[in-house]
């Protein structure tokens, strides 16, 4: 299964990876995550016959990893499948950890489960064909892990050049953050892996919105006004301008979409990580200082206020 437009400009590689096996091209992007997509996927598991010997191959971003990886872990009750992420924000986080899934009825992800590759293949060459906006998308993921992890790595990308692609080295390291914490909670069953969550309950929020307009916001450019609300909620007033500095300068403080007070809430409580009524998230007390702790509807609005009012471009 693979990105028409990755095809497209990888042919040669991927038809040498694919060795002779069909191939299924498909659009890329959050639209790819929906049920007629999925439906498609399974026909054309059983048209070619797939079974528990075989494995799928998936070259494309974030969002052709999680359906592709959904319909490979529910055919026949799981079938092997291997990842090769295409996008600078799928290299260094969709693809690790095992998440998969689909959206439903405007809601991110809410179907889904979790299935772990056989392998993660990364190759930093599918980045140099990546337009301008989606490596910038791939620099919010990025800030959000070096503001898990804090220290060397926080320093590192502070003096990074964000308007370029990372080195091979940071490519690692920032791997290396989601990695360590997927491998102890994989199945979030502690509040560890709720960390990796950053600045993802309002990013969901306004990707969903935005894919009413003409111009949706990418993955990563909605985390990035995530992490900079949620980090006014609680970030000491220091770490926060440094954090909007980061954002500022990769060029990630886009103006919200246009939504309603009704529409906004109804995308928040669709999330998944409302337990009992109660919305847990990550809460940052400094850079690198991350707890998971209960946030009200109301403190989430007063951070989208803030947002539009003051940051707003």
């Amino acid at each position: 299964m693979c990105d028409g437009k990755v095809y497209t400009l990888w042919k040669p590689l991927v038809d040498r990876l694919r060795q002779g096996s069909p191939v299924i091209t498909l659009t890329g992007g959050e639209e790819a995550k929906s049920l007629p997509t999925a439906r498609r996927l399974w026909k054309k598991l059983w048209q070619y016959r797939l079974d528990k010997g075989q494995a799928v191959l998936l070259v494309g971003g974030g969002s052709l990893l999680d359906v592709g990886g959904f319909c490979a872990a529910t055919w026949k009750r799981g079938v092997p499948f291997i990842s090769l992420p295409t996008t600078f924000v799928a290299q260094i986080d969709a693809a690790i950890g095992g998440k998969t899934g689909i959206n439903f009825k405007g809601g991110k992800n809410l179907i889904g489960t979790y299935a772990q590759p056989l392998a993660i293949l990364s190759y930093e060459g599918f980045l140099k064909t990546l337009p301008v906006r989606e490596v910038r998308a791939g620099w919010a993921e990025a800030i959000k892990h070096a503001l898990l992890a804090g220290g060397a790595l926080w320093e590192k990308l502070k003096r990074a050049p964000l308007s370029e692609l990372p080195t091979t080295e940071l490519l690692a390291e920032l791997a290396a953050v989601k990695t360590h914490i997927a491998r102890q909670d994989p199945y979030e069953e502690k509040s560890l892996r709720f960390l990796l969550n950053l600045g993802h309950t309002l990013g969901h929020v306004w990707e969903t919105l935005s894919l009413r307009t003409e111009n949706p916001l990418l993955h990563g450019e909605a985390v990035a006004i995530g992490l900079l609300q949620e980090g006014y909620l609680s970030l000491p007033p220091s770490d926060l301008q440094e954090l909007w500095k980061l954002l500022q300068k990769a060029g990630l403080l886009n103006p919200l979409p246009p939504f309603s007070w009704k529409d906004w809430e109804k995308a928040l409580l669709q999330d998944k990580k409302i337990r009992e009524g109660k919305l847990w998230m990550p809460v940052l007390r400094g850079i690198g200082q991350a707890e998971v702790s209960p946030v009200s509807i109301e403190a989430l609005r007063k951070a989208t206020r803030w947002y539009r009012q003051e940051v707003q471009p």
